[in-house]
């Protein structure tokens, strides 16, 4: 029996064999050019201990068992002993699992693996050492087969288990919900039943493929396949025993012990996993090697290793680890690291990022270098590129200034030209140059490593810089500055300069005015000078150099003649007269030149000129005032009181301005206009000279005291004061009425207007305006008579009948008339009364009210006037329009309303002016209804046109409707000319489509008004026409050229063709045609008589000649073309029978008679056969016969018609040859060739016919054959047709089920934040597949949260931490940099230096009291020569000697020289004070202000005291400024000690600020570990983002390969990890951005906490600087106080 168990197992083995040949690759290559794999075998030998049962009998002790065999057999029981292992001479009763291993072996079929009795629960399990691939399983029973049984596997070690197939003799029972195929993919799990038959009982077996060879595999080496083929574990459950059914009946032991599992044999075929990467496979560790073993340790090549190839080599990891796929070896890729490493790993991001090129990461580079080749220099190194790039030495060490470049000197590590990158290259920061970055960039200095920009800007003004060299020192940060600037950054002018600017000076001269000012100083921002008082604004005026200090006599001025007195007018000064002026107002001390102007009168003799004035002083002159040598000659003048300019510093200082200021003066005879009365226009240097001197001489400018009332604005004339008055205003102020007018306001003066016949003078009374009158004449201009009187002058009493006092001036008409009187004298009755009332009338002269009906002021009075009829003595009432009766009690035509009752009126008919006003009947004369209306209106007001008119009813054009009949809706109308349009407008009711105001014509691109119907769309072709429009009359379209019709789809006139296609024009000959229109179709020409052809270009057929000339042919052409034309008719209609035979057959034409026949053969057949016979049937039985018979007879006819349609063509053809004989004689050869070619087509059709019909094989008889092979075909393979097609059918099914099944999402969020099942446009985190604007990938974005958008947020966020120290870095910068502190010391040097300044002052001051003393020591010498001169008289010695003794002075020289020492000593003591001062200008220029107004108060009081009180105010005034002077100088020093205290305390802050900086420093290292880490962190981050962009494209090659998407789900399984990886990773970058974002806003709050200190100093400083405001204004007020004294002890007043 060896030989067919061995047969058996060939044959069973051989289709797994030959799939197993047919999948391998050529092994002829081996594994250099492509897959490789070892050789199959069974996976059972050598692996006895690997394999092991659930169940096996006789393993704990002896068990019985029985068979089921015939009724023959002696033995059916035996025993069982599995204790030992099977031998086959001591122990051939164990039946142990390792007995089913193939042998070979003699006793092959008396060792079998069996389980226990009865127990259906039993599996056989192999478990491997390594991955194997399993092709096919082969069991050989030695008992039934099971009734049920799985084979499953598991690829990783048995933690997980798939079933591969189900066996079972009912599927449905025993493995309910498992399909029974067919198999449609090798990797359905189905349940069989072929193998699970209770038959046959013994040898049975059962064969399992793993891949099917009925299904076709079009890629063996896909991954799908692959896994398919692979195990670690096989496990064989066996579920269900097959039994006879007696231990349903029979419960006992005896009936289970022949119910059990047996097997001869199990075959595992497969060979080793190796992934085609080794041909053969060596033991593994620890397995014994033994013959025909299939080992599991690969041998591998193609650069990989492991247990399975499942590996690249070490330094192998350049690609991606895959299969080896038929001549692709997909072998692992040596690195490249350029000599500097020799580890490496493989990074999927990497490899997706090179485009699938490379994706190798050199680890642990040498000789300075970094990158995933090695192929760049680590930061402070560069790529020499003189070196090849694996020379040891090719990083070279870089050579920057680590202060003046970034990130500590890091240069340029390659070359990079597009990102502008050199090799070596030191990246500088911004403010910094050099090759070594080394050197500040111009404008720039200070370099240093804590400035991130390197360098400091200079702090130069480029006003006052100069532009040729370097703005400042690139070391210090000194500025270079132009000739007139000065400061550090060259942003200040030197003293006595200003407007800092681009000149090229830079500065200009203050050129402040030697009077208006105080001293050359000004303003360096604006050039304001210091003025003296009143020097600044608008209102304020020179002080005229001369003065009139009296009011005399009023003059009026004559128009057309200039004025020669100023003021009002002249005093009248009789001849030797004196008069007396009080003069107290001279500002300034200082020779004057006085000015009397006066005139003689005409009486006067002409030599009357000579006035002696004589001045009367107060008092003695001092000798110290500048009046000091003064002698009572000089009282004695003629002219004086104008300032002599010869004694005033400005022309007489000495230096080259003064001289030049005089020698102007001079010559521009500045002196000579204020002679004058009239004001002469002066020069502009005189102005400004006089201004000049106004300023000195009144200690500043005058104010303009313009009067509010009297002036047109506050502001006066700058030289002179004199303000701008009012109209008939005058005064220097605006403060008086001119003579001759008078009220004086806000409206100026109104002229008197005295009547010149009626006043005494023109003038009057200033205030009332009362004009002084002459007797007779009244009122304020003296123009009018007395009350009761006319007629001035000469006035008259007033005529006025009693009734009126007054009367008008000039005409004599009665005013204000009584008694209800009216007219010029009071003479006639009012409106609305009668009577008489004329004096002398006796009773009649009274006036009553008119009765019309009631009197005026009754409420109802509707009469203009009335009067009594001197004959009947009744009253006639003149009614008002309206009204009518004798008393105007009722309203008139056209009016309504009720009079008579109170309140009652008459008003106009509101009948739009429609009615006639004469008609009472027109309106109703209660209501006011209108009735009548006339001009085609009507309603309730006559307000609207009448149906069927139109128009304005208000304006009477109520016009008729003139609608179009044809046009308008035939509702609208009642007759042709009778149609209602709308009031208003006129528009008429159109029909569809028609316009117009009355309908008259179509809308555009209509047609057809006249068909009463509305208008017709024109249909114009819109290819064809020229527009959409066409003739509103006739619709006829305007058609582009070679169209025409009336809508252009025909072809134009005298054209044909299809119109859509295209038109051609009729190519007719003129000389043969009947008219030029062709046929539009055939374009076939209508031809004369006797002509033919389609251009009409021939002789017709029964015509002769040459065309045009075409003759009748002989009459006997005529007979035989009617015999020829006949005969043509008759083949035409055989040749359409032979036609038609040819497609139906002989019989065809017959069909339909014979079903008849048939049909009517079976009725009577039926008639026949049935037994109930009635009369009818047997009548109709009859007919049918009679029928038959005549159907049969007419078939009869059809076979005669058949023979003699043969006799017929017989004949047929013999008359054709006559005819031809006939037609060589009678007719010309074009005409015979013509029938004789119809009489071959006749003869072919006929042959052609019976061929198709007769001849074997026709035509017919081959459409028949093909017709039944056809219908053999289909027949034979329509059921495998239908099978495979509801396989494919249930194949597609599955994949869409499973296609649908596919979902992303789970994918999608993980790795881009949002599900995959939302469309590209729609997702904003992106997805799969989805692509932005730009063509690139979308995946991650704001609010997702997969994880590229966490590693991106990361990094977003550490950079966002970077920036936000960075720029608190820079914000302490700006705050040490411009600190105000240093501002603080350097205004204290400012105020050191002003102080000196003020030293400097006080020191000229000196200097002047020294010169004015030695200017007395030459006056006493002078009065010394005086009295030594012999001229001298007795008396004018004693008069000189009197006044020298009256001088006195005010204190002794030692006090006075006490007095200057301590004002010396105060004013040293106050520089701190005049720095504070100059800090706020503003606050002096206030206190300035209201200095000067508390000067004109004290000036004003002055003027009122005398001049000795005056004095020894000023003196106590003195003494009091002097104490006040002590106490606030013991302040300011309190002050000043207390701000010194306060600057300590600012040092203190000082430091403060200093370990701040110190902080920032330690905060600026830790920034830049920050910044690595975040290096660090954005690597990793980009890292995760590869690899998720590479699952994302994995998983969209799984949704658009869908019969790959088995091998894409492993291979998503496989990334699985790399992406959890990824994410943790993400995590982690998450924490540590969120530790970062924690420290630093750790330090930012800090940098807050010391900004709050800052601030917290900032406010003291300035609370500390508000008290020094407060002490500087006490300090300006002392200084002024002491300038004061000052001035009076120089002047000595």
């Amino acid at each position: 029996m060896l030989f067919p168990v061995l047969n058996l197992l060939s044959f069973l083995a051989s289709p797994a064999l030959a799939y197993a040949t047919a999948r391998e690759p050529d092994h002829a290559h081996g594994c250099t050019h492509g897959s490789c794999y070892p050789a199959t075998g069974d996976l059972l030998v050598g692996r006895e201990k690997s394999l092991k049962a659930s169940s096996t009998c006789g393993s704990r002790k002896k068990d019985p068992y029985c068979i089921v065999s015939h009724l023959q057999d002696e033995k059916k029981c035996f025993q069982c002993d599995s204790r030992r292992p099977y031998d086959p001479v001591y122990n051939t009763i164990s039946h142990r699992i390792e007995n089913v291993i193939t042998t070979f072996k003699p006793h092959r079929k008396k060792s079998w693996w069996q389980s226990e009795n009865g127990k259906p629960d039993v599996f056989i399990q192999l478990d491997l050492e390594a991955e194997f691939h399993f092709t096919h399983l082969i069991m050989i029973f030695k008992t039934f087969r099971p009734a049920a049984m799985v084979i499953e596997r598991s690829a990783d070690f048995g933690r997980n288990w798939q079933v591969y197939r189900y066996f079972a003799y009912d599927c449905a029972s025993v493995f309910p919900g498992v399909s029974k195929g067919p198999l449609r993919k090798v990797d359905d799990v189905i349940c069989e039943s072929r193998y699970s038959d209770i038959e046959p009982s013994t040898e049975g077996e059962a064969i399992y493929r793993v891949l099917d060879p009925a299904i076709h595999i079009e890629d063996p080496y896909s991954p799908n396949i692959q896994n398919q083929l692979k195990i670690t574990n096989l496990r064989v459950n066996f579920t269900k025993l097959h039994t006879l059914g007696d231990n349903l009946l029979d419960s006992r032991v005896e009936i289970k012990e022949k119910y059990y599992y047996a097997m001869y044999e199990l075959v595992v075929r497969g060979n080793c996993f190796c992934y085609g990467h080794a041909s053969e496979c060596a033991p593994i560790d620890g397995i014994k090697d033994e013959e025909g073993m299939v080992h599991g340790r690969c041998v591998c090549k193609h650069n990989t290793k492991g247990l399975n190839c499942e590996l690249c080599d070490d330094f192998h990891s350049d690609m991606p680890w895959r299969p080896a796929e038929g001549r692709n070896t997909n072998a692992c890729k040596k690195c490249n690291c350029n000599g500097h490493s020799n580890q490496c790993h493989f990074d999927m991001a990497v490899y997706l990022a090179t485009g699938n090129a490379a994706g190798g990461v050199c680890d642990h580079c040498l000789h300075n270098t970094m990158g995933r080749n090695c192929e760049m220099c680590k930061p402070f190194y560069y790529k020499d590129l003189s070196r090849d790039i694996r020379d040891p030495g090719v990083c070279t060490a870089c050579d920057c200034d680590p202060d003046g470049s970034l990130n500590g000197g890091i240069c340029d590590g390659h070359d990079e030209p597009s990102l502008g990158m050199i090799a070596g290259q030191c990246r500088c920061k911004d403010h910094v140059e050099g090759h070594r970055c080394d050197k500040c960039k111009s404008g720039f200095f200070g370099l240093s490593a804590a400035n991130p920009r390197g360098c400091q800007p200079c702090q130069c003004d480029p006003r006052g810089t100069v532009s040729e060299s370097p703005k400042c020192d690139p070391v210090s940060g000194d500025c270079f500055c132009k000739r007139l600037v000065t400061g550090r950054s060259c942003d200040l002018c030197l003293p006595e300069h200003w407007a800092l600017s681009h000149d090229m000076n830079g500065c200009r001269d203050c050129d402040c005015d030697v009077g208006g000012a105080t001293d050359n100083h000004c303003s360096m921002e604006n050039g304001q000078c210091r003025c003296r008082s009143h020097m600044m604004g608008r209102q304020y005026w020179g002080g005229p150099l001369f003065a009139l200090f009296v009011l005399v006599e009023q003059r009026e001025h004559q128009p057309g003649r200039p004025a020669t007195w100023t003021g009002t007018g002249f005093a009248k000064v009789p001849e030797g007269s004196s008069l007396e002026f009080s003069i107290n107002n001279i500002p300034y001390s200082m020779e004057y030149d006085l000015l009397i102007r006066y005139e003689p009168q005409v009486s006067m003799p002409r030599d009357w000129g000579e006035v002696r004035v004589t001045i009367i002083r107060p008092g003695p002159i001092p000798t110290s005032s500048p009046c000091g040598n003064t002698i009572p000659a000089d009282d004695m003048l003629t002219i004086s009181l104008i300032p002599r300019y010869s004694s005033l510093e400005m022309f007489i200082g000495g230096d080259p301005a003064s001289i030049a200021r005089k020698q102007s003066y001079e010559r521009y005879r500045c002196h000579e206009g204020a002679k004058s009365v009239t004001r002469p226009q002066i020069s502009n240097v005189c102005a400004k000279l006089i201004t000049s001197m106004s300023a000195i001489i009144n200690h500043g400018a005058l104010p303009c005291l313009c009067d509010p009332q009297g002036s047109v604005s506050s502001v006066c004339d700058t030289h002179g004061g004199q303000c701008r008055c009012r109209p008939n205003v005058i005064g220097l102020r605006c403060d008086q009425c001119a003579p001759g007018t008078y009220g004086f306001g806000p409206a100026g003066c109104k002229a008197c207007e005295c009547n010149l016949e009626g006043a005494v003078t023109r003038s009057c009374d200033q205030l009332t305006g009362q004009c002084p009158c002459r007797p007779g004449a009244f009122g304020q201009r003296c123009d009018g008579c007395q009350a009761g009187h006319w007629g001035f002058p000469n006035c008259k009493r007033c005529l006025c009948n009693g009734h009126a006092e007054e009367c008008h001036q000039r005409t004599g008409a009665c005013l204000n008339c009584r008694d209800n009187t009216g007219g010029d004298k009071c003479d006639r009755c009012a409106n609305g009364y009668y009577g008489n009332p004329v004096l002398g009338t006796g009773m009649g002269n009274q006036c009553r009210a008119c009765p019309c009906p009631d009197g005026p002021n009754s409420g109802r009075h509707f009469a203009a006037s009335c009067y009594q009829d001197n004959r009947n003595r009744q009253v006639v009432c003149n009614c008002n329009q309206g009204y009518t009766g004798s008393r105007c009690e009722e309203c008139a035509p056209g009016y309504y309303g009720n009079p008579s009752q109170p309140g009652g009126r008459c008003q106009p008919c509101r009948c739009s002016n429609n009615i006639d006003m004469s008609d009472l009947d027109a309106c109703d004369r209660r209501t006011g209804e209108c009735k009548k209306c006339l001009y085609n209106t009507e309603g309730p007001d006559c307000g609207v046109c009448k149906s069927g008119y139109y128009g304005d009813a208000s304006r009477r054009n109520c016009r008729k409707c003139t609608c179009s009949f044809l046009g308008t809706e035939h509702t609208q109308c009642t007759a042709r000319d009778e149609c209602v349009c709308q009031r208003a407008t006129g528009q008429c009711q159109c029909l569809p489509n028609t316009i117009g105001l009355t309908c008259d014509h179509c809308k555009p691109n209509y047609w057809n008004l006249a068909s009463g119907r509305g208008c017709e769309a024109c249909g114009c072709d819109p290819n064809n026409a020229v527009n959409s429009a066409c003739n509103e009359f006739t619709g006829k379209c305007q058609c582009r050229d070679g169209f025409g019709g009336k809508t252009c789809t025909d072809c134009q006139e005298n054209y044909w063709g299809d119109p859509r296609i295209q038109c051609r024009v009729c190519d007719c000959d003129p000389r043969g045609i009947e008219t030029s229109q062709c046929d539009q179709k055939s374009g076939h020409c209508v031809c004369q008589q006797g002509v033919s052809g389609v251009r009409c270009d021939q002789c017709a057929r029964g015509f002769s000649g040459q065309f045009p000339n075409c003759q009748p042919c002989h009459q006997c052409f005529g007979d035989w073309d009617r015999v020829v034309q006949d005969l043509a008719v008759r083949t035409k209609t055989l040749s359409e029978r032979a036609q038609e035979i040819q497609t139906t057959g002989l019989t065809g034409a017959y069909e339909k008679a014979f079903r008849d026949l048939e049909k009517k053969l079976a009725q009577a057949q039926g008639i026949v056969n049935a037994r109930n016979t009635t009369a009818e049937a047997v009548s109709s039985l009859m007919e049918l016969i009679e029928d038959l018979r005549y159907k049969t007879y007419t078939q009869t006819l059809f076979t005669i018609n058949m023979t003699l349609l043969q006799f017929w063509s017989l004949t047929l053809n013999v008359v054709l040859n006559v005819l031809l004989l006939l037609f060589g004689t009678l007719f010309p050869p074009g005409a015979y060739d013509s029938i004789h070619s119809s009489y071959n087509k006749s003869r072919d059709a006929e042959r052609r016919a019976n061929q198709s019909t007769t001849t074997t094989p026709s035509t017919v008889s081959q459409s028949a054959d093909t017709r039944r092979k056809t219908e053999r075909l289909i027949s034979a393979k329509k059921d495998d047709f239908n099978r495979k097609n509801a396989a494919n059918k249930r194949a597609l099914g599955d994949l869409n089920a499973k296609a649908q099944t596919l979902d992303m999402k789970k994918i999608n969020e993980k790795v881009c934040g949002t599900p995959g099942d939302a469309p590209c446009a729609e997702s904003l985190c992106g997805g799969a597949g989805c692509r932005d604007d730009e063509g690139n990938r979308h995946c991650g974005g704001l609010n997702c949260n997969g994880a590229v958008a966490m590693a991106d947020n990361a990094l977003e966020r550490s950079k966002h931490a970077e920036k936000e120290l960075n720029k608190a870095m820079g914000e302490l910068s700006l705050i040490l940099r411009a600190s105000q502190v240093a501002d603080a010391k350097t205004k204290a040097e400012e105020a050191k230096s002003k102080a000196q300044a003020a030293l400097d002052k006080a020191t000229n001051t000196k200097n002047k009291v020294e010169r004015s003393n030695n200017d007395l020591r030459d006056l006493i010498k002078q009065i010394r020569d005086f009295l030594m001169q012999e001229g001298a008289d007795p008396d004018s010695i004693e008069t000189v000697a009197n006044r020298v003794l009256e001088l006195s002075i005010p204190a002794s020289p030692q006090q006075i020289r006490h007095l200057a020492e301590e004002i010396k000593d105060r004013v040293r003591s106050l520089s701190n004070v005049d720095a504070i001062l100059q800090q706020t200008q503003d606050d002096v220029r206030k206190a300035e202000q209201l200095l000067q107004e508390a000067k004109k108060a004290r000036n004003r009081a002055e003027g009122v005291k005398s001049t000795a009180e005056t004095v020894k105010q000023a003196l106590e005034d003195a003494k009091k400024a002097q104490a006040t002077a002590e106490k606030a100088i013991q302040r300011a020093r309190a002050d000043i000690g207390e701000t010194e205290a306060r600057l300590a305390q600012v040092l203190n802050s000082e430091h403060d600020l200093n370990d701040a900086m110190d902080r920032m420093g330690n905060l600026g290292r830790e920034i830049n570990a920050l910044k690595l880490k975040r290096a660090h962190n954005s690597v990793a981050a980009a890292r995760a983002e590869e690899t998720a962009t590479m699952a994302r494209d994995k998983a969209n090659e799984a949704k658009q390969l869908m019969d790959k998407y088995h091998t894409v789900q492993e291979l998503v399984d496989t990334k699985a990890k790399t992406v959890q990886e990824a994410k943790k990773k993400a995590e982690r970058l998450r924490d540590e951005a969120k530790e970062l974002l924690k420290d630093a806003q750790n330090k930012l709050q800090r940098l807050a906490e010391l900004e709050k200190d800052y601030e917290e100093n900032q406010k003291t400083l300035e609370g500390k600087a508000q008290q020094l405001d407060g002490l500087e204004d006490k300090m300006k007020a002392i200084l002024n106080d002491i300038n004061k004294q000052i001035q009076i002890y120089n002047t000595c007043q």
